[in-house]
């Protein structure tokens, strides 16, 4: 039981610093883009060309704010794993019966 939680922490820890990567940068990137947003509010352009511009910073976005959440969930996932692979030692404990 202990090398299967020993396993296990070591997978989440494989785990763990793509992870941090993906989610960082998702973050970084919304970021960016509320800056490109502010600055695009001076360009000048036509209606139809603000449009487009706006929508597709909206996808940006909406697709950058899944891949947080899904990261996050991933996240709570490898912390799970860590816990559980914490949560036995492989030692043996004498049990204290009660009666």
């Amino acid at each position: 039981m202990a090398s299967l939680g020993q396993l296990t922490a070591g997978i989440a820890h494989e785990i763990k610093n793509p992870l941090n990567f993906v989610n960082n940068f998702a973050d970084l990137s919304v970021e960016l883009l509320d800056e490109l947003k502010e600055t695009s509010v001076i360009a000048t352009l036509d209606e139809h060309q603000r449009g487009e511009i706006d929508e597709t910073l909206d996808l940006l976005t909406g697709n950058l704010e899944k891949i947080a959440e899904h990261g996050r969930r991933a996240d709570g996932i490898v912390k799970s794993m860590l816990e559980h692979s914490r949560g036995g030692t492989g030692e043996r404990r004498e049990s204290i019966s009660t009666g």
